[in-house]
């Protein structure tokens, strides 16, 4: 069943920067919450800095209970300009619910009577953590957010994402703060109004009924970036859209959630057991069997964009310099591998469908 989103507007939530602005000018460290809606927030670059207060204990104990949880949110738009709220989070995720301390979560705003008509309509935003302590799960997510953006690169049909600089204060610890990274992802219905789109609710799709550029296109990308953990049918991380236009056999997909990936290549990714890899870097295709000259021309596409995105890896400030250098030697052997018809041919006639 295909299902109308409702309407998001291009600034949403009531944290975005250069999107706050005051009905008269506030005082030197007054907090604020009145909205210009005039600027797109996925466009800005820079982090945003967000504090939240919340029971952190409370929080991990009940992530299971598929129960909110009230939080204070601040949001430090500079030195003397701030936005308070008392909004509420939720655990989201399968097996990060599982498998982290600090699990990603649902940021709900209905409830944050927001002084604004344009967003009444927005719900919640999906918010990716650091999952655990260790500085190796930082990386793992700065790898999987430069990911999404290498998809943006390839295709402007795809979620963007906007890198979070956070703050917690466990109130159950006596306050006890914790700095990390974080990243939200533009919700579904804001993606399919940017298209005049349906977001589609059907798991019963399959590969033959996307349309035929953009599925090889999300099949060559998953290849390269090493990620066999997705599917079209179920919808298991990828949303599929209705364009204008298209038909009943021209939907869109666009993938999400790349921690399983061979470029992100975290210690807990384990690929599937009928796959026949022993890990998540060996590549695996997953898409539709195609002439040679069908792989090639999305194939063309991708190479024209390398620079760009190796260019987008090393220059990006937040990470360091081995992982970016790791992430820029996988996808270079993607490269490698795509220059030669042979063996490109070889590596996806292997597995395709």
């Amino acid at each position: 069943m295909i299902m109308k989103k409702n309407i998001y507007t291009l600034a949403i939530f009531i944290i975005w920067p250069l999107l706050l602005q005051a009905q008269d000018t506030p005082e030197v460290g007054e907090p604020v919450d009145t909205i210009s809606t005039d600027v797109d927030l996925f466009n800005e670059l820079d982090p945003m800095d967000i504090t939240l207060t919340f029971d952190l204990k409370k929080y991990q104990r009940n992530k299971y209970e598929g129960k909110y949880l009230p939080v204070h949110f601040l949001y430090h738009i500079n030195d003397t300009l701030s936005i308070e709220k008392s909004i509420r989070i939720k655990v989201r995720g399968e097996f990060r619910r599982k498998h982290c301390s600090f699990a990603p979560f649902w940021l709900n705003i209905r409830k944050a009577d927001v002084a604004n008509q344009h967003l009444q309509e927005v719900k919640r935003m999906k918010i990716v953590t650091h999952c655990r302590g260790a500085d190796e799960y930082a990386d793992y997510l700065l790898k999987e957010y430069l990911t999404y953006k290498i998809y943006n690169i390839l295709s402007p049909i795809s979620f963007r994402v906007r890198l979070l600089r956070m703050k917690y204060v466990d109130t159950g610890r006596k306050n006890r703060v914790t700095e990390s990274w974080a990243f939200m992802i533009e919700p579904e219905g804001m993606l399919a109004e940017r298209y005049d789109a349906l977001a589609v609710k059907n798991d019963q799709l399959g590969m033959i009924f996307m349309e035929q550029e953009t599925m090889d296109l999300v099949a060559l990308f998953q290849f390269m970036i090493g990620n066999a953990d997705y599917s079209i049918t179920g919808r298991h991380n990828v949303k599929i859209l209705g364009l204008p236009g298209f038909g009943s056999e021209g939907y869109t997909p666009v993938p999400y959630d790349f921690d399983y990936t061979g470029l992100v290549n975290a210690y807990y990714a384990i690929p599937g057991e009928n796959l026949g890899i022993t890990s998540v870097t060996e590549r695996h295709f997953l898409g539709l069997c195609r002439d040679v000259s069908e792989y090639q021309q999305v194939i063309n596409h991708m190479e024209n964009h390398r620079d760009e995105i190796l260019d987008m890896i090393n220059s990006f400030p937040y990470l360091g310099e081995k992982q970016k250098n790791e992430m820029v030697s996988y996808l270079e052997g993607f490269f490698i591998l795509a220059s030669d018809p042979g063996l490109i041919r070889k590596e996806l006639k292997r597995t395709c469908r």
